[in-house]
């Protein structure tokens, strides 16, 4: 969540639709997540969630010195806007994976660690950088979970999760209207792998 005052839902949409307009040639689908997917009445910031035609199109969208990129990485990259009060964050990941990122980032972060991290956790799988393997193939250091040398060529992976409607399958859980995700927890600020 930025620091930013929220804006009204109705400029933060014409924000990301511009956006997505301007990354659409570099994409093969892309999605409004965070607190404008579940239809929150004010933004704090825009999220985006993509899958870019190939790993060369998120350098070409955006080259060095793009104005505003503050974060230009290969999974995330965030956009601050001092002057507009606004920040954008594109979360970049693969087709197998993608419904489970929108639903992640859709949230809200208590839904999210809730409902869906921990269910995924009792089912032994873990969230690492390269999606969701499974904890016993796993090393757990701190917060981030990696995959143990040892299966880095041959991991179990998970099923493909290119609807958020499969994730949900996955999980056993109902899938259910992002505007009823905005849960509200005192352990919210968990952090969670994704």
């Amino acid at each position: 969540m930025s620091s930013f005052e929220k804006i009204p839902i109705e400029t933060a949409e014409k924000i990301a639709q511009r956006f997505m307009k301007y990354i659409e040639p570099y994409v093969i689908k892309m999605s409004v997540a965070g607190s404008i997917r579940r239809r929150c009445w004010e933004v704090g910031d825009i999220e985006i969630v993509c899958v870019p035609k190939d790993e060369f199109s998120m350098g070409k969208a955006f080259p060095e010195g793009y104005p505003g990129l503050k974060v230009n990485g290969s999974k995330l990259k965030r956009f601050i806007y001092p002057d507009k009060k606004l920040q954008i964050e594109l979360y970049i990941t693969k087709l197998e994976d993608y419904g489970r990122i929108l639903a992640i980032r859709t949230g809200s972060s208590a839904y999210s660690h809730i409902e869906l991290a921990l269910r995924w956790n009792r089912m032994g799988w873990c969230g690492t950088e390269d999606g969701l393997r499974r904890k016993s193939e796993c090393i757990h250091k701190g917060n981030i979970w990696k995959i143990k040398p040892e299966y880095k060529n041959c991991p179990t992976l998970p099923p493909i999760f290119d609807t958020e409607e499969k994730f949900f399958d996955f999980l056993a859980i109902k899938w259910i209207e992002p505007a009823k995700r905005s849960w509200v927890s005192k352990h919210a600020e968990m952090n969670y792998s994704v």
